[in-house]
């Protein structure tokens, strides 16, 4: 191994230990809008990222007094970016025309990272299941469900129907090349399995490109640059699957007007012949069969036969479905009155976003003193917008800071569920004079991440024995029995006669009236 370093340049040696070249590419940066009162929409430059897109760097406290950060200069240590006592930074531009790095500091998502564990909450997948900002219904699957967190297209479980129908397709198919020159006269169509047919496609990430967030430019790319090359291959698999559909209908018609026969082996001889019958495909059949498919294509695309058991799943495109917004609060998106269903949309990092590696809530919080715990210690939630704000906004939920993130309210201002004394916690107005603002206490049961890298956490007013344990209101006491004043009053009255008392009851009272009475004479 020595030699083999002693052999590497300087420059291999550089390459290898540098963080210069060890940095991903940064993302391109979102654009931070917001609905404003009139309708109008304001955007801003200094907000804070709803994710981070650049690498957070961190170095050694002895590396930080030389201003070592393993980059290609070492940075300012009388930086105010740099005088905290963690400090971490996220480089903008390695080299200026003034021969200086261009640095920022990451403290504010790295620090609300940090926040955010502190919360212990499981992370779930989809945001479909509840809204991207009702937050009401109960939670999905977690983020990392062995049928959620998938990436494999081999494995049984990564394949939904129509993928494992185009699998059985291909085999058919490499079948029917090797067995060239034989005689076939039945056509066996692919076996697929029933639960199979059923499945729908949970994976998070996809090898095909998400058509809807293509520009011209690009689609154009990948239809000349990836579809040209793979048209006969998909011919092949769209022959058979024609194939396949001409000889299910013919099999299905003559069972809906002839009843098979009772005998067993006459039904089978007659259903081996019929198979020969049904298995002939002209030219013509296959390629009325084949038009039959591209005129229903062009009528309704998505929901068409050709794009959901062959394009889809040939292409390993994302799936595509649609959903209705003429009730939906949130209509951001929106084309027609329709708009992309967030649980189909491909996600931008994992979904989970390694924020949380929980899969369930289902620990208890042990205190020190009371032990065990139904419900978590509550956490403060600041009130950034009021209810009566929300109206002017078009929300009808309070906007409440938690752990560096924004989330709705559970009261909802019109219509919903109301809570009784839950929304009695001074959030209808905001608070001007209080220092820092008004703040409620809450718990966050489980969080998400939607398709456009944007967390959305779920929140529950804190109200009960929970809120007064964190005061420190509830005492170390052993629990109360029904009518214990009733029993104790019973116990202090000693019946000297032992009438109704068991011998053991009868010696018991005989020893305590004798210690009362040896107190009574010593006092």
């Amino acid at each position: 191994m020595s030699l083999r370093r002693q052999s590497l340049s300087p420059t291999a040696n550089l390459l290898r230990n540098s963080r210069l070249f060890s940095l991903p590419n940064p993302l391109p940066r979102p654009l931070v809008t917001e609905p404003y009162g009139s309708g109008s929409v304001k955007s801003s430059d200094s907000a804070t990222l709803p994710y981070p897109t650049h690498q957070a760097i961190a170095t050694t406290p002895s590396s930080l007094a030389r201003g070592d950060w393993g980059l290609k200069r070492p940075l300012p240590s009388k930086s105010r970016l740099l005088q905290s006592s963690s400090p971490v930074v996220r480089v903008n531009q390695w080299d200026t025309i003034e021969h200086v790095t261009d640095f920022d500091s990451a403290a504010d998502h790295v620090r609300t990272r940090q926040k955010f564990e502190e919360l212990g909450i499981p992370m779930i997948k989809g945001l479909a299941v509840f809204g991207t900002t009702d937050m009401t219904s109960r939670p999905g699957k977690s983020a990392f469900e062995e049928t959620a967190d998938i990436t494999a297209y081999t494995t049984e479980v990564g394949m939904d129907g129509a993928a494992m129908y185009l699998s059985a397709l291909k085999e058919k198919v490499r079948s029917s090349v090797a067995g060239q020159g034989q005689e076939t006269d039945t056509h066996v169509p692919p076996k697929v399995l029933e639960h199979a047919v059923r499945r729908t496609n949970q994976r998070w990430k996809h090898d095909g490109p998400w058509l809807p967030g293509m520009s011209a430019r690009d689609f154009t790319s990948y239809l000349s640059k990836t579809l040209t090359s793979r048209h006969a291959e998909f011919n092949k698999y769209l022959i058979e699957y024609v194939k396949n559909q001409i000889y299910d209908s013919r099999r299905q018609a003559h069972k809906a007007s002839n009843p098979p026969p009772l005998d067993d082996a006459e039904a089978k001889a007659l259903e081996a012949e019929l198979d020969k019958k049904w298995s002939i495909f002209t030219p013509s059949d296959i390629a009325a069969g084949i038009h039959n498919l591209r005129t229903q294509c062009a009528q309704d695309p998505l929901n068409s036969k050709l794009v959901q058991n062959l394009i889809v799943p040939f292409l390993r495109l994302p799936p595509i479905k649609l959903k209705a917004t003429q009730y939906s609060a949130d209509q951001t998106g929106e084309v027609g009155g329709y708009k992309f269903d967030d649980d189909t949309t491909p996600n931008s990092t994992h979904p989970s976003a390694g924020l949380s590696y929980l899969r369930t809530k289902a620990y208890l919080a042990n205190h020190p003193i009371l032990g065990p715990q139904a419900k978590d210690a509550p956490v403060e939630a600041r009130v950034i917008q009021s209810s009566a704000t929300a109206r002017v906004s078009n929300s009808p939920y309070a906007a409440l800071g938690v752990a560096g993130f924004v989330a709705n309210d559970e009261v909802r201002k019109t219509g919903g569920f109301q809570r009784t004394g839950a929304h009695l916690s001074g959030v209808e107005k905001l608070d001007l004079d209080t220092h820092g603002g008004a703040k409620v206490s809450v718990q966050a049961p489980f969080a998400a991440v939607s398709p456009d890298g944007k967390v959305h956490i779920k929140l529950l007013r804190s109200y009960g024995e929970e809120l007064r344990v964190k005061r420190g209101e509830l005492e170390d006491r052993p629990p109360e029995r029904e009518g214990a004043e009733q029993n104790a009053a019973e116990d202090l009255t000693f019946n000297n006669t032992g009438e109704g008392k068991t011998p053991q009851e009868r010696d018991m009272l005989d020893m305590l009236t004798q210690a009362n009475q040896e107190n009574a004479k010593k006092s």
